[in-house]
């Protein structure tokens, strides 16, 4: 079968940074979350090994645990290398048997660890206190490379949208266009924004994946303030002019769609990126408005659980 993409070279991208060969590629391009379909393999333990890297992209929860993960894994075991050393060398333990004389090293290693030192309970000897004089240095340094990447994680700028979850294809001027839509799910201003879509798809002739631009109605706002509703006119001159479902299905298509802004609150410019494959195209529908007026006609109501929310409608229409 051959596709029925209309091919224009002006049109093509070549400097997109993916590969040609469609043997060598996944079907997807860009994962939900903007990162690339890729799996890093064959790389040294050097070059793999980046953890601080690793834990500033990191998810807060996932953050959250390995860090308290680190620090009981840190405190069991300077608890056990007291508890080895003898509990005799820990002054003021209480505790009447072993697992409470453990737990009372443990709760000491906290105190050392975090150079709090409630007092009551003191080394005792040189093994003792060169252990503590130890946990106290891993501490502090920990500690500063925590603030570090905390820091780190509070001020990387990025650009928090919601984006419906489908791109459907609607009637649009007589004629049909593709259409997702997006919001800022944060309070600041996003302003100067920017939006580019791309068509990638696999010539079946050449098993060549090509990429194309997509013209969009405004690719420029100049404040993300409500929803912007993106939109790609199916005129004559659209690559996707006349393509069925079951067409995109059969060259693989992937809708990609890229996000540029100035954050005024960092004063940088963020970043967002997304995809849509052809199964997530939903043919025949229409998106659901948003937004509405409050109730006391002075402000604006913008409703995010109705980002991807649409009706089935008729293209002809």
């Amino acid at each position: 079968m051959k596709s029925r993409v209309i091919f224009n070279r002006q049109n093509e991208q070549r400097n997109t940074g993916f590969g040609s060969q469609a043997q060598t590629q996944g079907n997807r391009l860009v994962n939900h979350d903007g990162s690339f379909n890729i799996i890093r393999k064959g790389l040294t333990f050097n070059n793999r090994f980046n953890p601080f890297h690793d834990l500033i992209l990191m998810s807060w929860t996932r953050f959250n645990l390995v860090i308290l993960a680190f620090y009981l894994t840190v405190n069991i075991i300077f608890a056990s290398i007291y508890y080895y050393i003898g509990i005799e060398h820990l002054g003021g333990v209480i505790g009447e048997n072993e697992l409470d004389k453990f737990f009372e090293a443990f709760f000491f290693s906290t105190q050392t660890f975090t150079t709090v030192g409630f007092g009551r309970i003191n080394p005792i000897g040189y093994m003792a206190s060169s252990v503590a004089a130890i946990e106290s240095l891993i501490g502090l340094m920990t500690f500063a490379l925590a603030t570090g990447l905390l820091y780190g994680k509070f001020s990387r700028p990025n650009a928090k949208l919601v984006h419906s979850d489908k791109v459907i294809i609607a009637p649009f001027h007589g004629e049909t266009a593709v259409m997702l839509r997006i919001a800022n799910a944060r309070d600041n201003q996003l302003i100067e924004c920017k939006a580019r879509m791309m068509l990638s798809f696999i010539e079946k002739e050449t098993s060549i994946r090509r990429f194309l631009a997509l013209r969009l109605e405004y690719d420029k706002v100049s404040a993300l303030s409500l929803s912007w509703t993106i939109v790609h006119p199916i005129d004559e001159n659209s690559p996707l002019y006349g393509l069925s479902l079951q067409d995109m299905l059969d060259i693989e298509a992937e809708l990609i769609f890229a996000f540029k802004g100035f954050d005024d609150t960092y004063s940088q410019t963020v970043h967002h990126r997304y995809s849509y494959s052809a199964n997530e195209i939903v043919f025949g529908a229409k998106f659901i408005p948003m937004f509405e007026r409050a109730d006391d006609g002075q402000a604006t109501i913008l409703h995010f659980d109705k980002i991807g929310a649409y009706e089935i409608c008729n293209l002809d229409s």
